[in-house]
């Protein structure tokens, strides 16, 4: 069945109108479901499998995500069938975009389509999800399969979260301070200047370097500010320059190439767990492992290593030694778990290992970037304080001087 939204209106004020939301087979038993005495049909919508948009195609926000997945795991844990799961979920949810999704998976279920294919046909959810679903369906653990994407896609948030608020702020003061820096070089000081032509006094030699850093500002702030825009455009808008940047910061910081490197191999570890203990074998899920590190510098030695093991039979350690640059913490306790058969668990300690790691380099890179908003404040400050007072201050006396005489 499909859903329909259903527009009624009252049938003596055709004014007062109402919606509804029916599953029905086509539009002429949605007409009938949604009758209500005193009120006439005047509009059914198909908004189920029926109705593509461009809004529908939308993928769906990492948070809902999460709700979503937890929710049907805990459904499921309590024996109840993937098909009533997701009718269940969907009823009463304020998001109509979810709401939609799960009804068109719910019909496709119903009709015979596997979950992960029916979760596929919605092109709303990436292929290691699909994945770790179709795996979770053949081994009967769908909702740990669930419970997974869940620990996996709150966890990315959770970083992403920390990482957008430990730059956000520093970054909005530091503009500020430009702009009352920028402000101050081009007005206040230009007026302290004015003054002291205007009562026939020469600057002292500090003052006329305040001065004259102040003319170098009038002369190049415009194309100062351009290039910050065009720098601040490229940043939000290209991949290449981001991934450019960062490269280039990560060779002279140890914390942020800490920090980030940590990030990454948390990332790659805890998708290999999560594949690994679904039931997918260990060469594909290490080849779908990499494909979270694509667009980094990991994607290719990692590829090479999934390649190398699937193909030669070579231990996966192994192959990691010969053609990644991980951490070789990961690399001895993949070969421990190999050897020993206990590879599930140690890429379950590893992943807790490089969560817990890379959230104490995130406090401290929030603490070392707070410390340099504050330094840079202080400093920018103190320039335009010393260009708007200092000069005054520094011609006192003269001032006072030239008065008695």
């Amino acid at each position: 069945m499909a859903l329909f939204q259903v527009t009624l209106r009252n049938a003596r004020q055709p004014s007062l109108a109402k919606t509804v939301k029916v599953q029905a087979a086509n539009r002429e038993r949605a007409s009938l479901e949604a009758a209500r005495e005193g009120f006439l049909v005047a509009l059914v919508k198909p908004i189920g499998s029926e109705a593509r948009s461009p809004k529908a195609t939308k993928s769906l926000s990492s948070m809902e995500l999460v709700k979503m997945f937890r929710g049907l795991a805990s459904m499921l844990k309590a024996k109840i069938t993937a098909v009533d799961a997701l009718l269940y979920y969907a009823q009463g949810l304020p998001n109509s975009d979810v709401q939609t999704c799960l009804h068109n998976v719910r019909e496709r279920m119903e009709s015979g389509i596997p979950i992960h294919l029916a979760f596929a046909k919605e092109d709303k959810f990436e292929s290691t999800i699909i994945t770790v679903l179709e795996a979770g369906a053949d081994a009967g653990q769908l909702s740990q399969a669930f419970s997974s994407l869940a620990h996996r896609i709150k966890t990315e948030l959770t970083f992403t979260q920390k990482l957008r608020s430990a730059l956000l702020v520093p970054c909005l003061v530091i503009i500020f301070q430009i702009g009352l820096f920028i402000w101050s070089q081009t007005s206040v000081v230009p007026k302290v200047e004015a003054t002291i032509k205007d009562i026939h006094q020469s600057p002292d030699g500090l003052s006329q370097f305040i001065f004259s850093i102040s003319h170098g500002v009038q002369a190049t702030w415009p194309f100062a500010v351009g290039c910050m825009i065009i720098v601040g455009i490229a940043v939000m808008r290209s991949d290449a320059f981001r991934r450019t940047m960062l490269h280039f910061f990560m060779r002279r910081w140890l914390l942020l190439r800490q920090m980030v490197m940590g990030l990454r191999q948390s990332a790659w570890v805890g998708t290999l767990q999560m594949l690994y203990a679904n039931g997918i074998t260990l060469d594909r899920a290490s080849i779908l492992a990499a494909k979270v590190m694509e667009g980094t510098p990991m994607y290719a030695g990692l590829l090479r290593a999934s390649k190398e093991y699937e193909t030669t039979g070579i231990p996966f350690g192994e192959a990691l030694r010969r053609n990644t640059v991980l951490d070789p913490q990961v690399i001895h306790m993949m070969g421990i778990g190999e050897k020993s058969a206990s590879l599930l668990q140690q890429l379950e300690l590893l992943r807790d290992i490089y969560e817990e790691d890379t959230a104490a380099y995130m406090n401290d890179f929030t603490e070392v970037i707070n410390f340099l908003t504050l330094v840079i404040a202080v400093f920018l400050i103190g320039l335009v304080f010393s260009g708007a007072m200092l000069p005054i201050f520094l011609m006192g006396p003269k001032m006072m001087s030239s008065g008695n005489l």
